[in-house]
């Protein structure tokens, strides 16, 4: 299903949703669901596996988001994919309006999106989304060198770090 373009002895190819590959002949596939993570601090029980768990509500109090502390700088959340894939992109479900009518979801902001082969060195870039984010909102950060590594870190320059949903992409 993909489109192939020959320039002169090279060809280029431009996959259809769902392939990658240098011939398109990859699946795609969500790689993080029920994966172990990590992050680097705990908001009361908002535990980091809560990003993975299936569950895309976005009402923190009700649906359960994974969150960072209070006065975490530099908050990170990371997940290992348990084998090595090349990445091709990362999707966030940000935190919506709570039940009360609390919203901050504008907090997801100067997102760094990086994958490793080990847990001590995800370094390698993939993506970065600037935000601020919005209610609800789904932010896809695509991987246009599909970086290979077994981990995924998701992390940010600013005091909270909420993921209601992480999905990683990859073959």
């Amino acid at each position: 299903g993909g489109t192939f373009t020959n320039n002169d002895g090279c060809f280029t190819c431009t996959c259809a949703d769902g392939w990658a590959g240098a011939l398109c002949n990859e699946a795609v596939s969500e790689l993080a669901s029920g994966k172990p993570v990590k992050q680097s601090t705990t908001y009361y029980s908002s535990s980091a596996n809560f990003a993975v768990d299936g569950n895309k509500g976005t009402d923190f109090s009700v649906h359960k988001c994974a969150c960072t502390n209070v006065g975490d700088l530099f908050p990170w959340w990371s997940v290992d994919l348990q084998a090595v894939y090349n990445i091709t992109s990362v999707r966030i479900i940000n935190r919506g309006k709570d039940s009360s009518g609390i919203d901050v979801a504008a907090r997801l902001r100067y997102v760094n999106v990086t994958v490793g082969q080990t847990e001590s060195d995800v370094n390698t870039p993939c993506g970065f989304f600037d935000g601020p984010g919005t209610a609800s909102q789904l932010v896809v950060i695509d991987c246009p060198s599909s970086p290979q590594g077994r981990f995924v870190k998701i992390s940010a320059e600013t005091e909270y770090l909420t993921l209601c949903e992480v999905e990683v992409f990859g073959f």
